[in-house]
């Protein structure tokens, strides 16, 4: 019956010290997918002649910082921080891939308004 107990307690001793590791170890993949799907979406190119970057551009920078910082702390078993950094990296690589659509959809807009495609509407009704 002791061997029982102990044995349980082990079991979940183990448990619990195996759950900081997976889950910095998930947040860190899930981060850098979302950060290959804003380098898909062409968020980290820098356009040449251009005197600011993007938002996007910006959040892909940033994004993969955290990524990076995350995989740092995990090789010194910091997952808590890990983890809180591959959380930020995955929030700003999702951002990254909005900001750069949004880019786009007003790029089009612009040019469509300047080729006299699209009037500007009336600011009053």
């Amino acid at each position: 019956m002791k061997f029982r107990v102990a044995l349980c307690l082990l079991v979940a001793v183990l448990v619990g010290a195996a759950c900081g590791p997976i889950r910095a170890v998930t947040a860190t993949a899930d981060a850098n997918d979302d950060l290959f799907k804003a380098q898909l979406a062409g968020a980290h190119e820098v356009k040449v002649g251009e005197k600011y970057i993007t938002p996007a551009q910006y959040e892909y920078q940033l994004a993969y910082l955290y990524l990076e910082k995350s995989k740092e702390l995990q090789g010194f078993a910091k997952y808590d921080a890990a983890y809180f950094y591959a959380t930020k990296a995955a929030e700003l690589g999702k951002g990254a891939v909005r900001d750069k659509a949004e880019e786009e959809r007003r790029l089009i807009r612009r040019q469509q308004i300047r080729s006299g495609q699209l009037l500007q509407q009336p600011s009053g009704n």
